[in-house]
């Protein structure tokens, strides 16, 4: 490892965001940021140029490694911490969330990333897909940022909705101004039709997704 990427592995660090979450913004890859890290490739014009934009760095601080250990979302106004729950939103069959331990743990990001998204970050949240029916577009062990702001369903929108005791992320289109149908990407899942009005006990739209990170092994 060069000092070069020893430097924006430990600027990443500094920040508390995994390959995923770091990358994501910068519009590369976990994978990419994988390989600059361990030096097997050099990073390129564009990436050096998203991680001045986005996350303000002083590249030359990088070549130097002067970017300090201090985590930079605690003081900086640049950046937003986002709660992580240790709660899983089913993508498959379905479980239970209620009698499961809920922990928190924070991701940062910057927050004209949040801006441009013309999203609140006191109403985000993350959670972990678990389970296979919206593969291919979320995998199980995704990431998924969720608005609670957007709680309307929409066509064509993926939310994440409490059946009684079960979280699950789908597709949601209305049926009519009755009945909502709760569809999933992997096609071996057959939709999942809910009369409206239900008992706000039993049934809760929690909010939209409107980002995912996938997390490579």
């Amino acid at each position: 490892m060069t000092d070069f990427a020893g430097n924006i592995s430990r600027f990443r660090g500094s920040l508390s965001l995994s390959r995923a979450a770091f990358a994501e913004p910068l519009g590369a890859s976990a994978d990419k940021i994988k390989h600059i890290e361990s030096g097997q490739q050099r990073a390129d014009h564009e990436i050096l140029a998203a991680l001045r934009t986005v996350y303000g760095v002083d590249l030359n601080a990088l070549l130097t490694g002067d970017i300090g250990d201090d985590p930079a979302t605690i003081d900086d106004p640049s950046f937003v911490t986002v709660p992580k729950f240790t709660v899983s939103a089913s993508a498959g069959n379905g479980g239970s969330f209620v009698a499961e331990p809920l922990e928190v743990s924070y991701y940062a990001f910057n927050l004209q990333w949040i801006k441009r998204r013309g999203l609140d970050p006191s109403q985000l949240h993350i959670v972990t897909v678990k389970g296979d029916s919206m593969e291919p577009k979320l995998q199980d062990g995704d990431l998924i940022l969720v608005d609670r702001a957007q709680a309307t369903p929409s066509d064509g929108s993926t939310f994440v909705v409490r059946i009684w005791d079960e979280l699950v992320v789908k597709h949601v289109q209305r049926i009519g101004p009755q009945a909502i149908s709760l569809l999933s990407s992997n096609k071996v899942y057959p939709p999942r039709e809910l009369e409206l009005p239900l008992d706000d006990r039993n049934f809760e739209i929690i909010g939209r997704v409107v980002a995912s990170m996938h997390e490579w092994k």
